[in-house]
């Protein structure tokens, strides 16, 4: 009757460099806000990797890593970015009042850059000039720059005060970086700069964590979205938009014989219909998760949770208690489909206080159900006796795990 069930994977992720930071001081020298820079473990700098890959890369880092050092420095930041990027659009994850975007003097700034800059401007974005020249190519963006950062290293203290004169008319702040001694801090304060940034004040600090993987984001959005309460189909069908193979496996499931009706489906909005909300939020779930990770540890969690779901049958839970048992089985197995710590990833999520409590706390009648499939799959592996578990819960959990079996043979076929 018993089976051995399948084993999973590391759950252990590598703590990486995300970014590093360096703050930016007000006159007061209070931390106002900081400037995040682009670090990589492997020793390649911006300039190797290409701006537009590395501001990516930290644009993502910020938002989706996990980290304790990481809180203080999500608003304000400033980004450096390059023409590319700023046309591209990726900039859209950030909101307007969370970032300044710096731009960097490699930049020819074209008519169509401008264009750019001033379509951000109109959305409420800030900008900083970073490592001002005074060149006159740079002038058109003068008008639509908030801050005018300067390498005091670079300028002497008559040429600064000379352009903080001739641009008096603009509404700019000023801020001074490669400040390296008090001397010049209080020069700078002189001249008129009301920010500060450099060496003496505050070195970059690397700032390390966990990189969450963007297959484990993907399948955070589908969750947040699938199990609202009334999940929105368009927002759905966007979702799924770069997801063909899914699409078509669900579509080839609901014009199948279990499910056919009078006309075939040909949307995500008629297959949802079709299917009924309860079905299509776990096939897609259970297609989601098979197309982005090894069969083996896909099956294990997708078994826990239909089991999980069962189990809650069993304990004479309503359709709601059932469904928040089955959810809060596929939540605790992401460290085994993407090695990452559940407690970490359901944080990001937003999802009842019941399954958070269930992961993190091990609180309530799910995190029990949880713990009984965990004691039954270690009977298995361990070769062991059973205990106190009853056969009938071994024979739930194998007839799950056969259940799994024949769906993944359907979406194969």
């Amino acid at each position: 009757m018993r089976q051995q069930s399948s084993s999973g994977v590391s759950t252990e992720q590598d703590i990486q460099s995300l970014f590093a930071a360096q703050p930016i001081f007000d006159r007061n020298n209070n931390r106002v806000a900081v400037e995040l820079l682009y670090r990589s473990d492997n020793g390649v700098t911006a300039l190797e990797l290409g701006d537009n890959l590395a501001t990516t890369e930290l644009i993502y880092n910020l938002c989706s890593s996990v980290s304790t050092q990481i809180e203080q420095y999500k608003a304000p930041v400033f980004i450096n970015v390059c023409a590319d990027f700023l046309a591209s659009g990726s900039f859209l994850p950030l909101e307007a009042d969370k970032v300044v975007i710096e731009l960097v003097e490699r930049i020819a700034p074209t008519a169509e850059f401008i264009a750019h800059v001033t379509a951000f401007k109109q959305r409420g974005f800030r900008f900083a000039l970073d490592d001002f020249e005074f060149t006159a190519d740079w002038e058109p963006l003068i008008a639509l720059a908030d801050i005018i950062k300067v390498d005091i290293l670079q300028h002497s203290y008559a040429e600064v005060k000379q352009q903080i004169h001739r641009l008096r008319g603009y509404k700019l702040t000023w801020l001074a970086e490669r400040v390296e001694t008090p001397e010049q801090l209080e020069q700078c304060k002189a001249l008129g700069f009301s920010l500060f940034q450099g060496y003496f004040l505050a070195r970059p600090e690397v700032i390390t964590g966990k990189k969450i993987p963007p297959t484990a984001l993907k399948i955070a959005e589908l969750i947040n979205n699938l199990f609202q309460a009334e999940p929105d189909i368009n927002k759905l069908s966007v979702q799924l938009a770069d997801e063909p193979a899914l699409v078509m496996g669900m579509l080839r499931i609901a014009n199948s014989p279990l499910y056919r009706k009078t006309r075939e489906v040909s949307s995500v909005k008629e297959l949802t219909m079709r299917l009924g909300l309860d079905l299509a939020r776990k096939w897609i779930l259970m297609f989601s998760i098979l197309n982005r990770c090894c069969p083996a540890a896909a099956g294990l969690v997708l078994t826990r949770a239909y089991t999980a779901q069962q189990l809650a049958v069993l304990w004479h839970a309503d359709n709601a208690k059932q469904n928040q048992f089955f959810l809060t089985a596929i939540l605790y197995g992401v460290d085994i489909l993407f090695g990452v710590a559940p407690t970490e990833f359901v944080n990001q999520l937003n999802v009842s206080d019941e399954i958070k409590h269930a992961i993190c706390q091990h609180r309530g009648e799910a995190a029990a159900a949880i713990e009984m499939i965990k004691n039954i799959e270690k009977a298995y592996s361990m070769k062991s006796s059973t205990g106190d578990i009853a056969d009938e819960y071994f024979v739930i959990y194998n007839q799950q795990q056969h259940r799994i079996q024949d769906k993944f043979a359907n979406f194969s076929r």
